[in-house]
């Protein structure tokens, strides 16, 4: 469904989940997120690390990485050496450079307990590309959140353009309903306030200035080299390695071994160090954006064609008056709509970006290029000069990640994208906050425990606090709500927004962001909110569209289980949690019958034998 915590940035059911990746004019993998999806990778080039305890330098002359190196657990720096040394050891290894990756280093550096955190990524100082969007109300909560830990300037650094109001066209008329030929040209204003998060300032308070001496975590400026494939198995061998208590990487480039605890992987939806299965269930989120300044006829100083200049746009569902020109066919457009999501950004420039919601297989990006133009042509606007363009594939689909994973996803590689709507901004970086929270006590634990720490049981146990059982249940609910928009054409998806945003706001905007902490969670996050939220949303619906879904609910379950009934009733208990399988890894099995064996062993002078039996035991 459409944008709730960020757009242009995310299931144990079978169904669809949100991802975003852009591919830039560079061809060059950034951390991407459009205004109605999410996704978070990095990738980039770049040969000198900047770090205030150290500096890395690699360089393509088969020079050695030389670094001084402070130990993570030591308050002094060691002397510098050769090479990375083997007994280096950080306690965060954080894979990507994206918002998700320098978020959760940004917060693990600020937290009381200063864990040694390394970034890398070879796109450690690239720009962040996308144009990220959310609800105000949900960044000034996350503002909050992240101030009280030590990471504050969201409200104040990390907004670039604020709209007052939002408004969505569903070709309803000015009562309300829906029409379709003539299509109605009513304007639904949604009267909530919408923002465009600032790249620039976004990156600066999670990451710093190239310059930064203040960053308290090391940056890598090289990529890992590695993928899986099967669970804790990669390629090429030797790639990525597990030892006892820590997991090593090989640097790409230099060949160099880096060692931690923790390893984290931001690496987005694309991810090659995480495996999430059910991806052949995927559909398929295209955008085509451009940032840009237009003319003609329809541009005037309150509008851009329909749009209103101090407002933002969700959605422009509309097509009967382009759908036959610039070469379209229209039953395509008809059955594989989409939509317009709009920023005016200035007196002069505007973002437009013509986005298919979900779609196997995909809308591609020139029908949403050609698409946009028939559609501006048709409000009388023309695009004048292209300042930036944005192209965004966004996998949505599959499962949450496969249980049993050393190596830890986060934002976009851990399905955190919306499975009904794209958005993730927001999603991720409160599910980060209780991440972090989960390995500085794992760290902890280590600490108490004189040392002894299991990485297996540990990567179970944090990524059990980004997919808890509620949490799972709760998107299984939301991975229903993508599957049902991937099969509706433009009629039936008009019908269905116009239904969902007749409902109490609390309840639409609930649904959209879908998290705990983020605003009006509390009206989706049990099973009994979700079940009223159906019933309340089917008397919504024009009766077709509320028909298909009744209808659509009973063939969902036949097909994939019972996923999404387990979300909205307790009667089915909950899904597994991941650190499930470890909780009988050290059984020693009934050991009390163990050594009643080797007591009567040692009656009948077999003391020998009955010492086989104390190790086992032991």
């Amino acid at each position: 469904m459409t944008p709730p915590s960020a757009r242009g940035l995310a299931g144990s059911a079978k169904g669809i989940t949100p991802l975003t990746i852009l591919l830039s004019a560079a061809l060059l993998v950034t951390p991407t997120v459009h205004a109605f999806s999410t996704g978070i990778a990095s990738t980039a080039s770049t040969t000198v690390a900047y770090s205030r305890h150290h500096t890395i330098t690699t360089t393509n002359n088969n020079n050695p990485l030389r670094s001084s190196l402070r130990h993570p657990l030591s308050s002094t720096a060691s002397s510098s050496s050769d090479d990375t040394t083997d007994d280096t050891i950080y306690d965060i290894a954080i894979l990507g450079s994206g918002p998700a990756s320098c978020s959760l280093a940004a917060l693990l550096s600020a937290s009381p307990s200063s864990p040694k955190v390394v970034v890398l990524s070879k796109c450690a100082d690239k720009r962040w590309v996308p144009n990220y969007g959310t609800w105000t109300e949900e960044w000034a909560a996350l503002d909050e959140i992240y101030a009280a830990r030590g990471v504050p300037g969201l409200m104040e650094k990390g907004v670039d353009t604020h709209w007052s109001d939002t408004d969505c066209f569903f070709g309803e008329d000015e009562g309300g309903t829906v029409r379709n030929e003539p299509e109605g040209n009513g304007k639904r204003t949604l009267g909530r306030e919408y923002l465009r998060v600032s790249r620039v300032g976004l990156k600066e308070i999670f990451f710093g200035n190239d310059d930064d001496e203040e960053r308290k975590f090391d940056v890598v400026r090289e990529d890992v080299l590695g993928s899986a494939i099967n669970t804790n198995i990669y390629e090429p061998r030797g790639a990525v390695s597990f030892g006892s208590d820590y997991t090593e990487l090989t640097l790409k480039e230099s060949e160099k071994k880096i060692r931690a605890k923790i390893v984290v992987d931001g690496t987005g939806a694309e991810t090659s160090f995480t495996i999430r299965d059910g991806r052949e269930n995927e559909g398929y989120q295209i955008a085509y954006g451009v940032e840009c300044r237009v003319e003609g006829e329809g541009v005037t100083a309150d509008k851009v064609g329909d749009y209103d200049r101090k407002k933002m746009t969700l959605f422009d569902y509309r097509s009967e008056a382009w759908r036959k020109s610039n070469g379209l066919v229209e039953q395509s457009v008809i059955n594989t709509p989409t939509f317009n999501y709009v920023m005016p950004l200035s007196d002069d420039v505007i973002f437009f970006e013509e986005t298919s919601l979900v779609a196997n297989p995909a809308v591609s990006f020139q029908e949403c290029k050609n698409r946009l133009t028939a559609r501006l042509a048709a409000q009388g606007v023309t695009i004048k000069d292209v300042l930036e363009e944005e192209y965004c594939y966004i996998p949505m689909g599959g499962d949450v990640p496969r249980k049993g994973q050393r190596i830890i996803p986060i934002g976009a590689a851990a399905g955190v994208v919306h499975p009904s709507t794209g958005y993730q901004v927001a999603r991720m970086l409160s599910s980060n906050v209780y991440f972090c929270d989960q390995i500085v006590e794992e760290l902890a634990r280590a600490g108490e425990n004189g040392g002894d720490f299991d990485p297996d049981v540990a990567a179970a146990r944090i990524i059990g606090r980004t997919w808890t059982p509620d949490s799972m249940r709760q998107r299984a609910f939301a991975v229903f709500g993508g599957d049902f928009l991937m099969k509706q054409n433009v009629m039936g998806l008009k019908g269905f927004f116009s239904g969902f945003f007749k409902l109490d706001e609390g309840m639409w905007a609930g649904f959209l962001a879908g998290w705990k902490n983020l605003p009006n969670n509390e009206y989706h996050d049990g099973w009994w909110p979700r079940v009223y939220f159906g019933i309340v949303f089917l008397t919504k619906l024009p009766p077709n569209v509320a028909l298909d879904m009744a209808v659509s609910i009973v063939a969902y379950t036949l097909e994939n289980g019972l996923d999404l009934i387990q979300s909205v009733t307790p009667l089915l208990g909950e899904p597994d949690t991941f650190d499930q399988s470890f909780q009988f890894r050290k059984n020693n099995g009934d050991v009390a019958a163990k050594w009643e064996a080797k007591e009567m062993m040692c009656a009948c002078d077999r003391c020998e034998e009955a010492v086989e039996v104390e190790e086992v035991a032991a």
